[in-house]
């Protein structure tokens, strides 16, 4: 079996050998298909998720009917090898803003949120992931905006 080397990735770079350890051990890696929903707007935020292979469409739809993907907003497509997303309970938003969905077959990693925040927690790391995470979140508002720009132009 493959293993994912999550350490030097993204947020993982800024913790603890033991954290990372811990995080390993409370983790489950799941396989998407292309076109399956990880998680849907709206629903209730428990998870973390961290994409070891594949790309997933993170997603606002534009109107109440969420299952008409043409009428969203792509905030940001992910790809890179250990990018985090789903970070919403960390922010105390109890649940997703966007819909997560799979463009290419992917595997993701899976993490219990709460378990998560007792890991960095204990180590006083909240400060320096929260920080990583405020730049995160700030670059996928510059990318909707971006995205929206795009989108309003072809009705103009």
């Amino acid at each position: 079996m493959k293993k994912y080397e999550i350490v030097e990735k993204e947020i993982f770079s800024l913790l603890t050998s033991k954290q990372i350890a811990e995080i390993s051990e409370a983790a489950v890696i799941k396989d998407f298909e292309a076109d399956q929903i990880i998680y849907d707007r709206k629903e209730v935020a428990k998870n973390l998720f961290i994409l070891l292979e594949g790309e997933v469409s993170l997603r606002v739809p534009s109107r109440d009917d969420i299952s008409i993907e043409s009428l969203s907003l792509e905030i940001e497509k992910i790809v890179q090898h250990g990018a985090l997303f789903g970070t919403n309970l960390l922010f105390d938003v109890k649940r997703y803003m966007t819909r997560a969905r799979v463009i290419k077959p992917s595997k993701v990693m899976i993490l219990d949120a709460k378990k998560f925040l007792e890991i960095i927690q204990e180590n006083k790391s909240e400060f320096i992931v929260m920080s990583y995470l405020a730049k995160v979140y700030f670059q996928r508002y510059i990318n909707a905006m971006k995205e929206f720009e795009e989108s309003s132009k072809q009705f103009a």
